[in-house]
């Protein structure tokens, strides 16, 4: 049977008011979210702004997320690169620092053939005695593995687990039966993490985890548990959050992706945490949404001892 994982929010990196890594804030962030009840933690991934990070940075941050998390939950630290050679460099400094996996996207920008991938993900897996989550994500790398890709790469031991952030749940379904059935498969978003849990996902990267980690503990419980009519009124409770996060177009810019990453930042903030600034290309939420974010957590009443 596949490892179940649970709740394993994608934790954000605070930066301070310089642009610099604030590991003080990043480590009471971490503490808050296993304090919540979160079933395992991933560093420095899509929401820890790993693309804007150095090597050493990210290195040190693996380190200290190792220390931080201290053996609480299982930790993956993300080691996605455009190179195959700093990939292993991470993957192998990960295992060193302590962590319980590793995970990485396919190789953005290149836009690499199928051979290319799967050899990308084997040398990766070769080079460590840890798990590697094989993440796709096919809106941020430009590339989407297909279906039996993933399940040869399962199928071959490279890919102990699946991290599948195509958005649409449903593929869980198919993958189920592809795979063997130790395979763990993860669901990568926010949109559609009901329907992925009662799919069957044995784990999701929960990116609102960062604002609202009690919130996601419980609908994993719920729908777990197969209470799904009350399931189903707390992912409702969740909704409008969800979506903030999920569904640009109702703020009129149906043609930009959706800033998250401020969303969470911004919500910290506004909760009493500064969590500092993102780092730019990424700008700060415009007054609107901000605004209609300030508006859902007080709806909500999300403070940290809540949310």
């Amino acid at each position: 049977m596949a490892k179940v994982i649970g709740v394993m929010p994608a934790c954000i990196t605070c930066f301070d008011q310089h642009g610099e890594v604030d590991y003080r804030r990043t480590h009471e962030h971490l503490d808050w979210l296993i304090d919540a009840g979160v079933h395992a933690i991933v560093g420095i991934g899509t929401c820890g702004e790993f693309s804007v990070l150095t090597i050493e940075e990210r290195k040190r941050l693996a380190e200290g997320f190792a220390e931080w998390v201290d053996g609480r939950v299982p930790l993956y630290v993300g080691v996605m690169h455009t190179s195959t050679g700093v990939a292993v460099e991470l993957a192998q400094h990960a295992e060193k620092a302590g962590a319980t996996g590793v995970m990485s996207v396919s190789p953005y920008y290149s836009g690499p053939p199928e051979r290319e991938l799967k050899q990308y993900f084997r040398d990766i897996a070769a080079s460590v005695d840890l798990p590697l989550i094989i993440y796709n994500n096919p809106s941020a790398s430009g590339i989407s593995l297909s279906m039996g890709a993933m399940a040869e790469l399962a199928h071959d031991g490279t890919g102990k687990a699946l991290k599948d952030s195509h958005g649409d749940p449903s593929r869980l379904h198919d993958l189920r039966v592809l795979v063997p059935a130790d395979t763990s498969l993860i669901y990568g978003e926010d949109f559609g993490s009901f329907e992925a849990i009662l799919a069957g996902a044995d784990g999701w990267v929960a990116g609102v985890g960062n604002i609202m980690p009690r919130h996601c503990v419980k609908l994993w419980e719920l729908a777990r548990s197969g209470d799904l009519l009350a399931a189903r009124e707390h992912w409702y409770e969740m909704l409008s959050l969800v979506n903030m996060t999920s569904h640009k177009e109702m703020f009129g810019r149906a043609d930009e992706r959706p800033d998250f990453i401020q969303i969470y930042k911004a919500a910290q903030e506004h909760m009493g945490f500064p969590a500092g600034p993102c780092r730019k290309p990424l700008l700060p939420l415009v007054d609107d949404d901000l605004n209609y974010l300030h508006s859902l957590l007080d709806e909500m009443k999300l403070d940290r001892q809540s949310a």
